[in-house]
């Protein structure tokens, strides 16, 4: 997913390092798999290419990212033509807001998360987003929501709310 760094901190790329290869020691801080490890996902598990001498050096640090896409094109392209065998992925950290505030980049509030750990953080806000559309999620919506009142059970209020211009 294409990302505008304009609208990140002026020093997001040395607070993104710290946090991946420094804080998250270069592992998903959520599922613990290790950064440019060579594999795929099977039903949500991480699943290491086992018994590959050449892939299993990715993940350790002895091998670039670079090294790893370009091992993973190969073996995709030439080792799984007919075969049943899953597609090989390259893992790649990535910092996630956890409160999807960009603003917010208190140490706390970060975590290096591997795309799918990432995804599944994201899910709700991206559906969210892609329904309302980028503006905002309450961008003039009308929202309604039915309260309940403390003093008696059996009288609902209506609250309308109105979002407008909210991001």
């Amino acid at each position: 997913m294409p990302i505008d760094y304009s609208k990140y901190h002026p020093k997001w790329h040395k607070i993104s390092r710290f946090v991946r290869f420094i804080r998250a020691r270069n592992r998903c801080e959520h599922c613990g798999v290790a950064n440019y490890a060579v594999g795929y996902w099977e039903k949500g598990e991480w699943q290491r290419l086992a018994g590959n001498l050449e892939a299993d050096q990715f993940g350790f640090g002895e091998k670039t990212s670079r090294e790893a896409r370009k091992y993973v094109r190969q073996y995709n392209k030439h080792c799984i033509v007919d075969s049943d065998q899953p597609k090989l992925k390259v893992v790649i950290l990535t910092v996630a807001h956890l409160d999807h505030n960009i603003d917010n980049n208190e140490l706390e509030n970060l975590a290096a998360l591997c795309q799918s750990c990432h995804f599944r953080l994201d899910r709700k806000d991206n559906a969210q987003r892609r329904r309302y559309g980028p503006t905002g999620r309450f961008h003039k919506q009308i929202r309604i929501s039915y309260e309940s009142s403390l003093t008696d059970n059996s009288h609902h209020t209506k609250q309308i709310t109105t979002h407008e211009g909210a991001h």
